[in-house]
Parts: C-alpha cells; sequence; structure tokens
C-alpha cells in the first residue's frame, strides 16, 4: 500500500510540473504547512495564569497563550489538525484577515459556513494561503475567545516587490499580540448577555501584550487568595527583545474581545507602513489606535542607550479598563522602574484622534490592489446600502440585542447557511437567485426604517440576517453608528469575512445621501477588512461581491457579535460546489466520527473546495492591466490546481 501510494505522488507532481509548462504557470514549489493543535481546558495556575490570578476558566492551544503562530507563503497549502479536548465546549475557528477566495468552506465561522465541532472531537482545516499580511485564528463559537483560543497568522508573499522593498528596510520582526484578559469565562459571560434581566461584562481585569499582563488586584495584595505572591513585572510582563542601532517591523494585532486600544512605546516613535495587509504610504505616529481586529506593521528605530529598557503600553479608547504593559528590552535590561516614564497616549475619549488616523492612511499603488477598477468615477454601483445599529429589546422575551436596520442576526442552527443556501437554490422549485427563498432566513432591509431612523426600542426580526448579492455586483454600504438602548454612542469594529473594502467616507453624525458622496474618496482610499466606526459616526465601504458563498459581516467585537451585531453576506450560492459531506447536517458533523470533517486522518474531503469559474458580468483582465502581486486572477486559480494536486500527493486518505 505505501508503495502504491509513494508512486501515485509522483504521478501527481510530476502531472503538476507539466501543467506548469502548459499553461505557462512557472512551477512554484509551494509547501504543506502542517500544524497539530490541541485545545485543551486549563485553570490559570502555576506556570499557565498570564496575569497573576490563579483561578480562570481558560480553552488553550497547546497550552499557549497567545496560541501558536501559523506561517506559511502565498500559495501554500496550510492544513490544521484541531484536537478539541474539552468535554463540554464546541469549537469552531476562523482565519480573520485570510480571504479564502474562492475556497467558500474553508473560513471556519460555525453556522454561516463552517460547523460548530462538538467536544471530544478531531477536526481538519485544509486551505491556500491566499493573501499576505498579518493575520490571527480565533475561537468562533459563542465566546471562546475570550478563554484564550487565538493566535497570529503571518503570510509572506516572496514573489512581490513591494513586500521585498519593505524587508531591505529592517533587520529583525516581532508581534505584538493584544488581548483583553476576564478572569470570569467566556460561558458565564454569554449566560449573563442573554439572561432577562441582561448582565453586562463590565471591565476586564487585565489587559495582555504576548500573553502576560498584571492583575492589579494581586499587584496591590500580592498574598490575596488566588494571587501568585511573585507578581513582578520580570515574571508577568513581556519583554520584547531589540538590539541597538536595528530597525524592526512590529507585526501589532488588536484580538481583543471587546476594546480598542491606543499603543504606544516610551521615545520611539513609529512609522505605518501596513494595515491590515494593504500598504500604506508611511506615515510617523508617536501613537497608535488599534481597534477590535485591525492589525498594523510598523517600523521601529532602536535609537536609544543600550541595555536599557523602554515601557510599551496600551490604554483603553473610548470606555473605562485597565493599562496593558510590556516592556521594550534592549540586551539584558531589567523591566523599567518607573510609571513616570510611561510614554504618553491620547485621551481616553479623544473624538477626533481616532478618525483623524484613518482619514491619514492611504494606500499605496491603488492601481496594483484588488478591485481598483471600483473605484473609477464612471463605475456603476449596484447596491447603495445604509445600515443602522442599534440595542433594542426582543418582543418576544425582552431579551436586550443588537441589530441591524432592526433586525437581530442569529445562527444557532443545525445546517450552516452557506449549506441551506446551496439547497435553496438547487430545489427545482424554487426561483432562480437572487429571487431564491432561503428558508428561516431575514432578508435585511437596505435602509432603516423611515419611521424611527433605526432606534426602535424593540424589535420582531431576530434569526440569520441576510443580504443577497450577484457575483460582481459592486456595493456601497455605509455603517451608522446609532447608540445603544439608553442612547449612549460606543466605538463600534466591523469585520467583512471573504473580502477586503475599501474605506471610502467618514463623518460624524447622520449620514446623508445627498451630500456625503460627494466627499467621498476615490483617489486613494484605504483597503482593510476590519473598519471603525467612531462614536456617533458613520463609515462608508465600497467592494465587489466578488466571493461566492456565505460571508459574515460582523461586529469584531465579541460581545455585541453573539448579542446579534451583524448580517450573512449570500453571493451567488447557485455558483457553489456541493458542501463537503460534513457540512450537511452540524449535528451529524459534531456526534460521527466517520464524518469527512472528524476523521482520524485528512481525507480526500478535507482538501480544500476552489472555485474558478469566473463571474459572466466581470470582463476578462486586459493585457494591459498592471499585474497585483499575486498574478492575475487566471495565474492564481491555476496556481491553486497546481497546489491541491501536489496537496493530493502528500496527504493520508481517511481509511475506510
Amino acid at each position: 500500500m505505501r508503495k502504491l501510494r509513494r508512486e501515485i505522488k509522483l504521478v501527481v507532481v510530476a502531472v503538476s510540473f507539466l501543467l506548469g509548462l502548459i499553461l505557462h504557470v512557472p512551477f512554484v514549489s509551494s509547501a504543506i504547512v502542517a500544524r497539530h493543535h490541541t485545545i485543551r481546558p486549563r485553570r490559570s495556575r502555576n506556570s499557565l495564569s498570564p496575569d497573576c490570578y490563579t483561578d480562570k476558566d481558560m480553552l488553550l492551544v497547546n497550552d499557549e497563550l497567545p496560541g501558536p503562530t501559523i506561517r506559511a507563503n502565498v500559495g501554500d497549502t496550510i492544513q490544521i489538525k484541531w484536537v478539541n479536548e474539552s468535554p463540554d465546549v464546541g469549537v469552531s475557528i476562523h482565519y480573520h484577515g485570510l480571504r479564502m477566495k474562492d475556497q467558500p468552506y474553508s473560513d471556519g465561522t460555525g453556522g454561516a459556513n463552517s460547523c460548530v465541532v462538538g467536544p471530544m472531537q478531531t477536526f481538519f482545516h485544509t486551505f491556500v494561503a491566499d493573501n499576505a499580511g498579518t493575520h490571527y485564528w480565533v475561537g468562533q463559537t459563542s465566546l471562546n475567545r475570550m478563554d484564550g483560543l487565538q493566535g497570529a497568522i503571518i503570510i509572506e508573499d516572496p514573489s512581490d516587490p513591494e513586500e521585498q522593498a519593505l524587508k531591505e528596510q529592517y533587520d529583525d520582526e516581532r508581534i505584538i499580540f493584544l488581548q483583553d484578559w476576564y478572569h470570569r469565562s467566556g460561558s458565564s459571560i454569554r449566560t449573563g448577555l442573554d439572561s432577562v434581566p441582561f448582565i453586562w461584562l463590565g471591565d476586564a481585569q487585565s489587559f495582555l501584550i504576548n500573553g502576560k499582563g498584571r492583575y492589579e488586584g494581586c499587584v496591590s495584595n500580592p498574598n490575596a487568595a488566588l494571587c501568585d505572591p511573585d507578581c513582578t513585572a520580570e515574571k508577568y510582563l513581556s519583554s520584547v527583545s531589540v538590539e541597538a542601532g536595528k530597525t524592526y517591523l512590529f507585526r501589532i494585532i488588536n484580538a481583543a474581545s471587546l476594546v480598542a486600544v491606543n499603543l504606544a512605546i516610551a521615545k520611539h516613535s513609529m512609522t505605518v507602513v501596513r494595515a491590515d495587509g494593504t500598504y500604506v504610504e508611511p506615515l510617523i505616529l508617536p501613537n497608535l489606535d488599534v481597534n477590535v481586529g485591525q492589525r498594523y506593521s510598523v517600523l521601529i528605530d532602536t535609537a536609544q542607550k543600550p541595555n536599557t529598557s523602554y515601557w510599551i503600553s496600551a490604554t483603553i479608547r473610548h470606555g473605562r479598563g485597565v493599562q496593558g504593559q510590556a516592556y521594550l528590552q534592549y540586551g539584558d535590561a531589567m523591566p523599567p522602574s518607573n510609571v513616570l516614564d510611561m510614554p504618553t497616549h491620547i485621551g481616553q475619549d479623544d473624538t477626533e484622534a481616532g478618525p483623524s488616523l484613518d482619514a491619514s492612511l492611504r494606500s499605496k499603488n491603488v492601481d496594483n490592489l484588488p478591485n481598483s477598477n471600483i473605484l473609477d468615477g464612471s463605475t456603476t454601483v449596484d447596491r447603495s446600502i445604509v445600515v443602522a445599529t442599534t440595542e433594542s429589546r426582543y418582543e418576544v422575551d425582552n431579551q436586550l440585542r443588537w441589530t441591524v436596520n432592526n433586525v437581530s442576526n442569529s445562527i444557532l442552527t443545525a445546517t450552516p447557511v452557506i449549506t441551506m443556501a446551496y439547497q435553496a437554490v438547487n430545489d427545482e422549485d424554487e426561483a432562480a437567485w437572487p429571487d431564491t427563498d432561503i428558508r428561516t432566513t431575514i432578508v435585511v432591509p437596505d435602509m432603516p426604517s423611515l419611521q424611527d431612523d433605526g432606534l426602535s426600542a424593540q424589535h420582531s426580526q431576530q434569526g440569520i440576517a441576510v443580504y443577497k448579492f450577484v457575483q460582481g455586483d459592486v456595493i456601497d454600504l455605509v455603517l451608522q453608528n446609532t447608540g445603544t438602548f439608553d442612547g449612549a454612542a460606543q466605538l463600534q469594529s466591523w469585520h467583512l469575512h471573504g473580502h477586503a473594502v475599501y474605506v471610502i467616507g467618514q463623518g460624524m453624525g447622520y449620514f446623508d445621501m445627498e451630500t456625503d458622496p460627494m466627499n467621498f474618496n476615490l483617489d486613494n482610499p484605504l483597503l482593510r477588512d476590519t473598519v471603525s466606526v467612531w462614536p456617533s459616526g458613520w463609515t462608508a465601504v465600497r467592494f465587489v461581491a466578488d466571493n461566492v458563498g456565505a460571508w459574515p459581516f460582523q461586529s469584531a467585537m465579541a460581545p455585541y457579535q453573539v448579542m446579534g451585531l451583524g448580517v450573512n453576506i449570500i453571493t451567488s450560492p447557485d455558483r457553489l460546489p456541493p458542501p463537503p459531506p460534513g457540512l450537511v447536517s452540524c449535528f451529524q458533523t459534531s456526534t460521527d466520527p466517520n464524518d469527512s470533517q472528524v476523521c482520524d486522518r485528512i481525507s480526500e474531503t478535507s482538501s480544500p473546495t476552489i472555485v474558478t469559474t469566473p463571474s459572466p458580468t466581470q470582463s476578462p483582465v486586459s493585457p494591459t492591466s498592471p499585474p497585483t502581486s499575486g498574478g492575475t486572477h487566471q495565474e492564481r486559480g491555476w496556481l491553486q490546481i497546481v497546489s491541491i494536486l501536489a496537496f493530493w500527493a502528500s496527504v493520508s486518505w481517511c481509511e475506510i
């Protein structure tokens, strides 16, 4: 059997090589990046405590906080074996920032395009890394990310001249991973959010930088019960080691569940060079606002005294909470001892700094970015949508929820939304897309109610909220930050799965359909996947619905997300390939160990499903068009096919 398998591998590799020659595609030695991640319930005792407190329920991967970093190159096939050893917690893993272009079943969002995998189950994710940048993986079921289920993903593109030019500007790189840390478990917090009367989670007890921080209750009283008496900076603060006279690239990831932060390093400025993977015109700043789910790459010059350390701190923006601390360590220096040497931050409730930063961030070399043609002034926008977000109570049980145009999103379903959409469009009795009726879903209005401007104190619609698009549709969507139930406005962060959006406008107050579009930036707007909507303001984005499937567009802030703040974008499910067997029923996936997504070894059906059929509404790529960093869509499609063939040559199939 092994001899036969080796022969099959040789044949497939040979076919891959010949395809590359015939199709004039360079034979890229795309690697297979394999990882084994075990999810375990843990208590924050002894060496596992990140902040001195010793009685927190955690959900860790390989006993690491944050979890293991995944590194790969564009075009690599990433295969991850996830072993869920929790006896009572179901999990799903989303790859935040990876667009999964033409891989509709690889996003990992339980209920939307994947299944929640049950306790004591093993499952596999296999996909092709398709866009470079700093990303992260995160638990997407309920609030289990709040127990530690997250880690960094770094995707590089050796063929990108822009990336190679950037590499020449720095000597080494570091990851700065930011997390708010609550001592209550995610399941306990979720119970409070779902309760009537409502119980808010309150402020985080600690803020972690690279998995470490200090709980003030233990710092001020180290001998208190459930505290490690040795709650020192040396033990509980992260050191970021550097050498004097060099330049470093810092990859900053705000993986917090709720809070945006302002990050600063004492006596060091930062030069922003990338945002959510997009190269930007360099911007020098003394400190940096980073909203939930956003990532930045910044250059740091270590031009200070050798063998000295400098505070790194993160303060909460537009809210209350503790300060996160770490230190930049030159050589073997000890942590700073004087809190007066902390860096300077903008005010907690400063309403101008955040919008000013967003207005200053401009995409570099816009013409090389995906779908940049939609910024042409002659572009026809197929749909214009205004989304008003607010808190309201569900009229059935008085539960406090978040709504989008008075619809609260809930995807607690035994069948993923993507499977429901596929089944609906393939029902011979149903109308053609987009007029297909996907049963149990609620189509969200394109505009808020004219009577109440979206500010209804109660809502009657709660379920699977959807927008239905046709592949190739150009969408203008305005996120209107309306407010909470008590009338207060809060900072929001929104993340679109499977896409990136051009941030074409922002403003304060209510969006004016007549005048505000006249000020849209269509010259060099920032392309990103996670956008800020500032208190009492609005943010306008433009994107192409070019990725077939079901993709959440939802709050990146976990409590708001589970309270219904989001919608599912369903694009041309009539062009979907059949879902893997494991996505027909999530109940089956969670309980049947022989299912294709829950098996002892990677199965043939675990390979990523690639959609290569171009939209008939899109024009072919012009031979005079400037190439993107990853080549044309056609080239990338064939490269993905070659990559999958190479992947098939390397896996071990589940035995029947």
